[in-house]
């Protein structure tokens, strides 16, 4: 009987990886994704190296940009696009697509051998059902892929040792990996927060709880190992080329954003923006539940455990409900949180049978079944249509339009398309913006970009001081200076609509330069 049992696990586990799998695998949007600049970043570190020291390269300047190309940039990044760029040259996009789907997968599978031990199978494979849609929110191939598998790591090794399943040795493997989280990307952070939470975790028991001097000794000796591996962890990511200003970068990036990134606006702003999105759903909800849960458990006990979970459901809960681009980590995080939570709440004393516990479970097992097939149909069917590896169909056309007729810059751009701009024409064209807002001063933002799209005569201004000969304009951007633009250059005599497609509109200007083009693919 228990082999057919492990079997069934065996199943259910896989079962759960497709679904995930399948729910990741959608085709790139290479017209908005940052990919393109990334894989540029690496195609240029590993021709030219690091070049530290040096002024104005990839690693701390705009570089890429015609307008802004001296303005200083602290490329946290930087060896995330040597990863994507090498996996392109050996496997291309489809290689890319499997690499950011098996990076989920592998954080999946930690969390959920987490949850599945503070709880059970049935609890985890429970929420996991639920939680995947969140765990897909962030779809495209992004370096916060690699943190996400990080931080499962980060988070396994100490839940590891404090349970006294793996020796302290173990956690020597963090250092060395956080030198290469601080390279990859700016979501090092949560590496110290994971220690920080464990560190936590052992003063509030030390505290809060009655132990006996063996037990006291035992915690005290915790304490002392989880301080010196923070500390060891901070001297490994000063290896980093920014130094001390890259290990303190997460605290000032957002201070420097002069434009509005939708994934890093809440849940109540993108509502109120008019952003449909099934997640919002799912949640709301969750955070409700895992609240309440909360409440009825320290109302029943205080374990250190307990606190463990309750520290990171209200720290990825807030930076999830205030942030769209941590929904997957908090699906990630909420797993195990959640199944310790149930698990706790309706746990049986002995071999005792307790009535209201058993109903209650199963009646609450019910309403989180159904509530996760509603959540995973809604997700399923507003992600419907794109499924697949690789490149979106048809996606480079526009780029390859630009290049094949000779067509040449300078180029006004809007902030969606620059990333697809620098794969495809740099070093020969440069763009006017990208979506990199720290990388241009506020008031490019503010008295620049989004007036010229506003009001047709700062565009005038700004045409004459930098001459532009061509516009290139990602067709879906839904910002309301955009869209306001393309209707007026749509009736501006100074210039024609050379190209169409599903992503992009290409304009030129009305000159002698571009008389042959627009005779021959003029768009009334």
């Amino acid at each position: 009987m228990k082999k057919y049992t492990k079997i069934i696990q065996i199943l259910i586990f896989f079962l759960l990886l497709v679904w995930l799998g399948f729910l990741l695998a959608e085709k790139i949007n290479f017209a908005t994704a940052d990919l393109g600049r990334h894989i540029k970043n690496g195609e240029i570190i590993a021709r030219d190296g690091l070049r530290l020291g040096e002024p104005n390269t990839v690693l701390n300047s705009n570089y890429y940009s015609y307008t802004y190309p001296d303005y200083p940039f602290a490329n946290h990044h930087w060896a995330m696009g040597l990863v994507f760029y090498f996996i392109y040259k050996i496997a291309g996009f489809a290689g890319l697509s499997v690499f950011n789907i098996l990076l989920a997968l592998f954080a999946f599978s930690i969390m959920f051998f987490v949850a599945w031990r503070e709880s059970n199978f049935t609890y985890a494979t429970l929420f996991s059902f639920l939680l995947i849609p969140l765990m897909a929110e962030r779809r495209e191939i992004r370096p916060e892929s690699l943190s996400a598998f990080f931080f499962a790591i980060f988070f396994l090794a100490p839940w590891l040792w404090s349970r006294k399943k793996i020796s302290g040795r173990w956690l020597g493997f963090l250092p060395p990996l956080m030198f290469f989280w601080i390279n990859l990307h700016i979501y090092f952070f949560l590496g110290f927060f994971v220690i920080g939470a464990f560190f936590l975790m052992e003063v509030g028991g030390i505290i809060f709880s009655r132990l006996s001097d063996s037990e006291f000794q035992d915690s005290l000796g915790k304490i002392k190992t989880l301080f010196f591996l923070g500390v060891v962890s901070a001297v490994a990511a000063l290896a980093n080329p920014l130094g001390f200003k890259g290990l303190f970068y997460p605290f000032r990036i957002y201070h420097e954003y002069g434009y509005t990134v939708m994934e890093e606006k809440s849940v109540w702003f993108l509502e109120n923006y008019g952003i449909v999105n099934p997640n919002f759903i799912l949640i709301t909800g969750v955070l409700i539940f895992m609240a309440i849960g909360f409440a009825i458990l320290f109302s029943i006990e205080r374990k250190k455990s307990g606190f463990l979970c309750l520290v990171f459901g209200v720290f990825f809960g807030a930076i999830a409900w205030t942030s769209l681009r941590n929904f997957s980590l908090f699906g990630f995080t909420a797993l195990p949180a959640l199944s310790y939570i149930l698990f706790r709440i309706f746990k049986k004393k002995g071999n005792q049978f307790d009535q209201a516990k058993e109903y209650g479970s199963g009646l609450l097992a019910i309403a989180v079944a159904v509530f996760a097939v509603f959540s995973n149909w809604q997700f399923a069917g507003a992600h419907a249509g794109n499924h697949g590896l690789g490149l979106a169909p048809g996606i480079e056309k526009s780029a390859q339009f630009f290049e094949e007729e000779g067509i040449s810059g300078p180029i006004f751009n809007d902030y969606d398309i620059g990333g697809y701009l620098i794969f495809n024409l740099f070093p020969e064209e440069r763009v006017f913006v990208d979506n990199r807002p720290e990388t241009y001063p506020v008031e490019f933002f503010s008295d620049v970009y989004k007036p010229m799209q506003d009001h047709p005569e700062v565009f005038e201004r700004v045409d004459g001081e930098y001459n532009f000969n061509s516009v290139f304009f990602y067709r879906h951007d839904i910002t309301p200076w955009a869209k306001n633009f393309l209707a007026s250059i749509a009736q501006n005599p100074d210039w024609t609509k050379v190209y169409e497609d599903d992503y992009a509109i290409i304009y030129l200007k009305n000159n002698e330069k571009n008389k042959a083009i627009i005779e021959k693919y003029k768009i009334n």
